[in-house]
Order: structure tokens, then C-alpha cells, then sequence
């Protein structure tokens, strides 16, 4: 996978930012900041991707005085979704099923003041994956939602996860040191050997606060097959009001923070 910025990437754009905490020949703090001088960078590289998995909660609860009349109702709901689900053609494998759960429910009485009962409430839950957007489209179309049906929300994923994460760890390293190699370059001195890198943030003993640095950055992500994503377009660290398709975008970042020695 090709991950330079001059490169459009399939599936997801990639903003990389680097900002400069700060320059010091400051106290030192131990294992962190050296004493000599030296120069503290950190590079970050976002992306925001259209998500392609999607995961969805809907929650069946009856309630009804006999317990074998709700637990029949929230049968008849669960096998009415098990057949939308099969006629969509979604894999046995990316549903999974709670048991049924059985609670008495007791509800209070303002005429007598106290609890009065209410019925025997029968619970089960579906989770389901989707590998496209427009099957769960299909699917929320046929829930038919009601007071023992609900829908408790959607989880968005990419398949590339741990391909993605591992470009953005890349892109930020070299985002770091070529930050630093500019600045250094800036004020008249040269990058020396490098003191430390971490992921953690040190502990900032410089008195200001970081920021970034005002750089724009814009393109547009070209799908797999040579299309255009639907509206994939970053300016700096911001989507354009046309974010891609209903799916939204999922987030991730990563961050790497560099102390180099600086020399004459």
C-alpha cells in the first residue's frame, strides 16, 4: 500500500499535521528532555475514513401478566427478524442472539401507594454486522420499530483497520523528523542524533502551550476501483460541510513525539 501524500489513497484520505512544542535550552526532565540544547516535535497523522462494516443493536422487550404470553411475542419477533435477516442474505455468523431474559415488573400504584404488579418482562437482544451500508439500509426498512422493538444504535468499522493504523504510525514518524529538519534548518543549526521518541507525551516544563502549524492540506480520495469516494474531500483537519454519504466518516489518529539534539 502506496501511503505518500502525493499518492490518492483507496478508501480513506490521509492528513497528516506536525506541530512544534517548542525549542529550550531549559532545566532538564529526567528521561525526557535533555539538557543540552535540543528541539521537541511531535508528528500526528489523522484519517478519516467512510466506514465499510457496520454493527447494530435492536432490543425486543414484551411485557404481559402471563410469562408465556410474552415470552411467545418476543418469540414471534425474533423469528420475524431472523427471516428478514435470511432473505437479505446476511451470514449466520455476523448475528449473535442474547437469551431470553425473564424479570418480574412491578409498577407503582398512586390509588393504593404502593407497587403493584405489572407483568413478567420478557428481554432478548440481536446484534448483527453488515459489510455494506446498503444492506442495513434494507434491513431498517423492515424492523418495524415499535414499543417491543427498538433499535439501539449503529457501530462503524473498516475492514483495514490495522492496515490503516499502521500507515498513520509511519506518516507521523516521518512527519516528525522532516518537521524538525525544517525548523532547525530555519534557525541556522542542524539536527543531531535523536534523544527519545514515545507515543506517551512528555511532561512540558517550556511555560507555553503547543500548537500547529498553519499548513492547509486538500485532496481527494479515489476509490478502489478508480471512482470517487461519494464527497471525501479534507481541508486541513476539517471535513467540508458535504461530509461523505449518510455512513459519516470514523476517525483515528495517531501521534509520535521526538526529541532531537541540536548542533552547529
Amino acid at each position: 500500500m502506496d501511503l505518500k501524500l502525493s499518492r490518492t489513497l483507496p478508501g480513506f484520505a490521509l492528513v497528516c499535521l506536525v506541530a512544534l512544542c517548542a525549542t529550550s535550552v531549559a532545566s532538564a526532565q529526567a528521561n525526557a528532555i535533555p539538557a543540552q540544547r535540543h528541539i521537541l516535535v511531535y508528528g500526528e497523522a489523522e484519517a478519516r475514513a467512510v466506514p465499510d462494516r457496520f454493527r447494530i443493536g435492536v432490543a425486543l422487550s414484551t411485557l404481559d401478566p402471563d410469562v408465556d404470553v410474552a415470552r411467545n411475542k418476543a418469540e414471534a419477533h425474533f423469528r420475524r427478524l431472523i427471516g428478514v435477516l435470511q432473505a437479505l442474505k446476511v451470514p449466520d455468523g455476523a448475528v449473535e442472539a442474547t437469551t431470553l431474559r425473564i424479570e418480574r415488573e412491578e409498577r407503582y400504584d398512586r390509588a393504593t401507594e404502593g407497587q403493584k404488579y405489572a407483568g413478567m418482562r420478557v428481554e432478548r437482544e440481536l446484534n448483527v454486522a453488515f459489510d455494506d451500508i446498503e444492506t442495513l439500509r434494507a434491513f431498517l426498512a423492515r424492523v418495524g420499530t415499535s414499543e417491543e422493538v427498538s433499535v439501539s444504535g449503529i457501530e462503524t468499522a473498516r475492514s483495514d483497520e490495522g492496515e490503516l493504523r499502521s500507515a498513520l504510525r509511519g506518516e507521523a514518524i516521518v512527519s516528525a523528523r522532516a518537521k524538525a529538519e525544517r525548523i532547525a534548518k530555519d534557525f541556522g543549526v542542524r539536527l543531531g542524533g535523536l534523544y527519545s521518541v514515545s507515543d506517551v507525551a512528555p511532561e512540558f516544563s517550556y511555560g507555553v502551550r503547543e500548537g500547529r502549524w498553519p499548513e492547509r492540506l486538500e485532496w481527494q480520495a479515489a476509490a478502489a476501483d478508480g471512482g470517487q469516494l461519494e464527497r471525501v474531500v479534507v481541508t486541513g483537519t476539517r471535513l467540508r460541510d458535504a461530509e461523505s454519504f449518510s455512513a459519516g466518516t470514523t476517525t483515528f489518529k495517531d501521534r509520535i513525539y521526538a526529541v532531537f539534539l541540536l548542533v552547529d
